[in-house]
């Protein structure tokens, strides 16, 4: 998530801004207290430019080790 953030060039309150969240809500779903909804990552493939397989990795990897 990091790298696809410094490569967009977008700070944590620029993303929830896109995401349409407040920064405590975001830091819980990036913290992984709660997680992105669908929309959510159909938002943030846009704004990094992501593959499908980049949002796999990047969001549902960890989660099926």
């Amino acid at each position: 998530f990091k790298v696809a953030q410094i490569r967009a060039g977008l700070s944590n309150e620029e993303i929830a801004k896109n995401l349409g969240i407040n920064i405590v809500t975001f830091y819980r779903k990036f913290n992984g207290d709660s997680e992105f909804t669908l929309s959510e990552l159909i938002t943030l493939k846009q704004i990094f430019g992501l593959s499908n397989d980049d949002v796999d990795r990047i969001f549902f990897n960890a989660q099926l080790a």
